[in-house]
Parts: C-alpha cells; sequence; structure tokens
C-alpha cells in the first residue's frame, strides 16, 4: 500500500477490523481511526445492505474529503476488492481447507438460503471471506444452522430463533460444540450435564409450546411511516425487515413488493434485484427472474452470485449456449467459484462435451473435495 492511510467506512463482512488493520500494516499501509482529509483509500463495508450504496453513506463525508474524493487524491473501494487487491494472500492462507457458499450450506442443513443470509447480515455466521459478494463459511456454520433448522421445524418464528442465537452465542461454554435442540429449547451438553442458553442447569426437556405470532401484512400503513420518517437509512432498514418477515411469512409476492418499494426509495441496488430474483424463481416466474438476475449484473458486473444463478436459469429455459457465457462470465471473476465449475461441467456434460467437463469436475473437487455435490460428478 505504499504507506497510504486507510480508513474502514461501515461493518465489514468478511473479517473484523483489528484483522483488516493488520493486513494493511503487514502492507505498508497506515489505518485511520477517523476520516480526515490525510486519509487516501476509504475501504466501504459490505456487512451491511445499505453500506454498499453510495446515497446512504455519502453524507458520512465532510466538503473536504467530498473534494478530495472528486479531485481524485481520494480513493474509494468496497470491501471486496479490498479483500481481492491487497488481503489476497494473507486472507486464503487464515482459510480453513473446507469451506461452503450459501447453496452449500443450505443444502448441508436444510435451511433456506434467504434465512442464511439474513443470519449473515445479523453477524449469528460469519464469513471467513467474502469474494465478490460471495461468502463463504467454515465448518463452524454448519452448527447453528441445524439449530436454527431444528427450532423452525419446532415451530418458531424466525424472530425466536434469533434471539435463542443470540443468547447461544453469548452463553456457549468455552470449546462446547454438543447441543441438542428439546422443542423450542436449545440446551448444551456438558460434563456437568444439561446447561440451557441461559447458563442454568436443566433437569427436563419438557418445554411449554408459545404461539408463533401473525404477521400482519399492511404495505400501505408502513409505506406511510417510510415516506413520512426523515431518515433514509431506517426507510430502507424497515422495507428489507418488512421483506424479510414475509418471506419467512410465506408471502413471496408481499417481500417482492417491499424490494420493490426499497427500490423506489433508495435507487437501483444490484443486491435488491438480486434478492427480487431469488424469490421470483421460487415463485416459478423464471423468465422474470433471468430478467432482474441481468439488472444486477449490469449495476455490477462482478457479481458473481447473480451470474452463476442466471446460467442456472438459463440452463432451466433451455438456452444452454448463453447458460455457459454466464457460468463461464463468473469464472472471469472468480475462477475459483467451486459451484459455477461443477454447474458448468454438469451442462458441458449433458451437451456432450465430456473433456471439457471433465476438466471442470477435476477442478471443482480440488476446490471442494468434501462438498456435497461431489458424489454426482461420478454418475
Amino acid at each position: 500500500m505504499n504507506g497510504k492511510t486507510i480508513y474502514f467506512l461501515g461493518k465489514l463482512a468478511a473479517s473484523n477490523r483489528k484483522e483488516a488493520a493488520e493486513i494493511v500494516r503487514q502492507s505498508g499501509g497506515k489505518i485511520a481511526q477517523k476520516l480526515t482529509p490525510k486519509v487516501q483509500i476509504v475501504v466501504v463495508g459490505e456487512g451491511d445492505i445499505p453500506a454498499q450504496n453510495w446515497n446512504l453513506w455519502n453524507d458520512q463525508l465532510d466538503n473536504v474529503t467530498q473534494q478530495a474524493f472528486e479531485a481524485g487524491s481520494l480513493e474509494i473501494i468496497s470491501e471486496t476488492f479490498f479483500w481481492d487487491q491487497y488481503g489476497h494472500i494473507q486472507h486464503v492462507q487464515s482459510l480453513p481447507k473446507t469451506c461452503y457458499t450459501p447453496s452449500m450450506l443450505a443444502e448441508l442443513t436444510g435451511v433456506q438460503i434467504s434465512v442464511i443470509r439474513q443470519l449473515q447480515k445479523r453477524q449469528l455466521i460469519v464469513p471467513v471471506r467474502q469474494v465478490h459478494r460471495l461468502a463463504y463459511f467454515d465448518a463452524e456454520s454448519i452448527l447453528p444452522l441445524k439449530i436454527v433448522r431444528n427450532m423452525l421445524d419446532a415451530g418458531l418464528t424466525m424472530n425466536a430463533v434469533t434471539e435463542r442465537l443470540y443468547k447461544i452465542k453469548r452463553n456457549l461454554p468455552a470449546g462446547q460444540t454438543k447441543v441438542q435442540v428439546a422443542g423450542h429449547d436449545v440446551v448444551f451438553v456438558t460434563e456437568k450435564g444439561l446447561v440451557n442458553q441461559d447458563g442454568q442447569r436443566c433437569f427436563s426437556f419438557l418445554v411449554e409450546d408459545e404461539p408463533a405470532p401473525v404477521l400482519q401484512h399492511e404495505p400501505l400503513a408502513i409505506l406511510e411511516s417510510v415516506l413520512e420518517s426523515n431518515t433514509e437509512t431506517n426507510n430502507i432498514e424497515t422495507l428489507y425487515e418488512t421483506a424479510w418477515s414475509l418471506e419467512l411469512a410465506g408471502n413471496l409476492q408481499g417481500a417482492i413488493d417491499f424490494y420493490r418499494m426499497a427500490l423506489a426509495v433508495e435507487g437501483q441496488n444490484p443486491q435488491i434485484h438480486f434478492q427480487i430474483a431469488e424469490l421470483l424463481y421460487r415463485l416459478g416466474d423464471l423468465t422474470a427472474a433471468r430478467e432482474r438476475y441481468f439488472m444486477a449484473i449490469e449495476l455490477d458486473e462482478t457479481f458473481v452470485e447473480a451470474r452463476a444463478n442466471l446460467g442456472c436459469v438459463l440452463a432451466e429455459l433451455g438456452n444452454d449456449e448463453l447458460a455457459a457465457a454466464a457460468f463461464r462470465g463468473a469464472l472471469k471473476y472468480h475462477p475459483d467459484y467451486a459451484e459455477v465449475r461443477f454447474h458448468l461441467g454438469m451442462l458441458l456434460k449433458r451437451v456432450g462435451l465430456t473433456e471439457e467437463a471433465d476438466e471442470h469436475f477435476r477442478i471443482f473437487l480440488e476446490l471442494m473435495p468434501n462438498s456435497p455435490w461431489a458424489e454426482q460428478i461420478s454418475k
């Protein structure tokens, strides 16, 4: 970094600030605790969706800093770009051998991808790395997701699950990984017996069922409150939270409506177009999902997960040539994207290009030897 001064703006998604600051120092840079005219590079964290939009954090830059940016003496980069350009070597070395993307975690644990994304946003599971918006998780994320699945199966609402996960994260005994789900409760198995989420000993699995609250979908009332608010960030967060709640309640069309409202309030956002595409796909509207994925990529050509999902949709629509192009586009920006190697290999195998397919399968197995999809390659 040649002695440049770096400032981290917003919440980091792929690391904590201490680790990121150490990489800056190892690369010859300096860390600024405040945003001042001396800062030469601003790294915008991707831990929250609003932080990725210029309109929502631009007001944090004073006039002098904005003038420096416009004059070219200040560089503003995304967290993904930071890791790829400056922290790649050190960060890759710290990765465990087995990592999972959200879709792989979903297949391993039975938890919906949308739930996994929300748990990531709430810092209840933390990726070990993010590449062009694509999160990678290690095996430690599997346990909390299995707990989530069991609690959702037991009838808890997602809000109740989230509260329990925060307690588990705070009270989990050191080195403890063995837990049991008993009805709506989670208990730790320790040498002293069973301990609940509050750190208290348990002598019975009997718990009372708690009724799941009914989500009231009142779009007009929520929209009116958003429009009356003077805080844009709160507006967006209200719309996001409502959309996610509707999705969890099974009202996918309602969730889409609120994400569209978010676009109307916030402006174009590739992540929101991606979310809408995911919901449209679940509703079976592949053509509309395809267009939303295209929009996400138009806004962010490095959005590799959108390119991968677009390839899958195009393949389902029978357009193998464009599907292969979408997969290759993802690999252009992220050659180690194992899932894309798998999907492209399966597509090529289906159309008779077995030699090229086998090369993608070989790379896939090198990248993800313990993937839940590895067995399908030999079939």
